[in-house]
Formats: C-alpha cells, sequence, structure tokens
C-alpha cells in the first residue's frame, strides 16, 4: 500500500474544496449489488475472505459511514474531482478519486505480499469510489462545490442540488435493485464488454457529460418532469457503476 505521510495528507484535505458525499445509502448499496451479481465464479469467495464479515452492501458506505472519525479526514480529497465548466481534466498527482482509483486498483492487482488489513481497506475504498465516481456532481465545478452551493427546491423540501443526485432523485422515483439490475439483461455482449473496460478517466468524463442536463432546472425547482428525465441517468450510472466494479473485482481476483 502506498505510504503517504498523514502531515501532508492533513495539509492537502485543508486546501481542498468541500462536497459531500455521493449517491446516499441506497444507490451505493445498489451498485455493489449489481456487483457481486456479476463476479465469476470463484471471485466472490475470494473478495469476502477480503472483506471478512462485511458484506458488500456495507463496504460502498464504509468511506461515507466513517466521516466524522477524525483520524481518517484525509480520505476526504478521495470522493470527489473538480473540473470547472468547459475545461478538461489535466493529469496532476493531488488527491483525488481518479488518482485514488487508480492507485486502489492497481494495488488490489498486484496484492501479493500485502497484508489482509490493507487488501481490506483498498477494497472498501474500491466499492465506495466507483459508486461516488458515476455520480456526475462528484466530477463536478470547484465553483459551487459539486453543486452543494445550488440552491434547490423539490416539493416544498429546500436544499441542494448535490443532495437531489445523492438521495432525493432516487428516493422520489423509488429506484430500486431490481429495475437497475433488469437493465443489465439487455445489453449485447459487445456492449457489456465496452462497458466493463477498465478506464477511470473515461468513467469520469463520461459522468461529466450530464453536468449540462443536470443543471437544466428553473427557477431552482425541480419539476416532476426533471426528476423522470433525470431518473434514467442515475438508473444507467447506477448500472454502470456496479458492472465496472464488478469488472474490476473480477480483473483484480480471477483465478
Amino acid at each position: 500500500m502506498k505510504k503517504i505521510t498523514l502531515l501532508s495528507l492533513f495539509v492537502l484535505t485543508l486546501l481542498s474544496p468541500i462536497t459531500s458525499f455521493a449517491w446516499g445509502k441506497t444507490g451505493h448499496q445498489i451498485v455493489a449489488k449489481i456487483a457481486k451479481a456479476h463476479l465469476e465464479p470463484g471471485v466472490l469467495d475470494s473478495v469476502q475472505k477480503y472483506l471478512g464479515t462485511m458484506s458488500f452492501e456495507d463496504a460502498s458506505t464504509w468511506m461515507d459511514d466513517v466521516r466524522k472519525d477524525t483520524s481518517l479526514k484525509f480520505m476526504k480529497p478521495w470522493h470527489y474531482v473538480n473540473v470547472e465548466k468547459d475545461k478538461t481534466y489535466v493529469k496532476n498527482n493531488e488527491p483525488n478519486i481518479i488518482n485514488e482509483l487508480e492507485i486502489v486498483i492497481a494495488d488490489l492487482k498486484n496484492r501479493k505480499g500485502r497484508k489482509t488489513e490493507d487488501i481490506n481497506f483498498a477494497l472498501k475504498q474500491l466499492f465506495h469510489l466507483v459508486g461516488d465516481l458515476h455520480q456526475p456532481l462528484h466530477a463536478g465545478y470547484g465553483i459551487d462545490k459539486g453543486g452543494n452551493d445550488i440552491n434547490v427546491k423539490h416539493e416544498g423540501k429546500d436544499n441542494n442540488l448535490h443532495w437531489a443526485w445523492d438521495s432525493e432523485i432516487i428516493k422520489s422515483k423509488n429506484i430500486t435493485y431490481e429495475q437497475v439490475e433488469a437493465k443489465t439483461g439487455k445489453l449485447s455482449s459487445k456492449k457489456l464488454k465496452g462497458i466493463q473496460k477498465i478506464d477511470v478517466l473515461a468513467w469520469m468524463n463520461e459522468s461529466r457529460s450530464y453536468l449540462t442536463k443536470i443543471y437544466k432546472f428553473k427557477n431552482n425547482e425541480l419539476d416532476q418532469k426533471y426528476m423522470d428525465k433525470n431518473a434514467k441517468i442515475i438508473e444507467k450510472q447506477l448500472m454502470l457503476g456496479g458492472l465496472r466494479l464488478a469488472a474490476v473485482l473480477n480483473d483484480s481476483f480471477r483465478k
């Protein structure tokens, strides 16, 4: 596992823009369930061995569950990347979701000789961050903190745009694992192969492609038309997140 000083991580955390956490428990758990359903024979047992008594669903929310633990605050910048509107992400060494996912994927692929607790930690990061990356506002604009500074209202409830995409649309439209998983059955083998190509940067750019649609609302009101249209995007992103998580696990733990 990589070695980074806690002091340097603490300083970088202070300098990083603040953003909230993605999908909420329901969305992250849907991603985990999709992944579990698409693991190759033998991979499930190998992954579960390193997770121990923790379920896939609990692993997917662990990074959010421990966010109040001050000793783990260094993980905060790993949840997202900010790229301003009309700009292109330039590869750098900053702590962000792209760099952390690439490191974690490499660590799991080359885990021989690593401690069980290190592999366990990497898996919990992988489960969560693949989900985060498929929430488009976690690859959003730093100027509004990934939608956190955009006030919106839905059915009389005031909150922010990031909140709406984390959980409100999923809750309002009652998006379930079953309906998301059903979408995977409609994919051709060729389409599935393309989806499961492991390319973190491409996944990030794909998420960002939805930002224009995400910001299309009037008078800070998310009406029913907005909810209906964007629920379809969320269903697709949850599906992609689950299939890609499965792809990384299969590639890393395949016998």
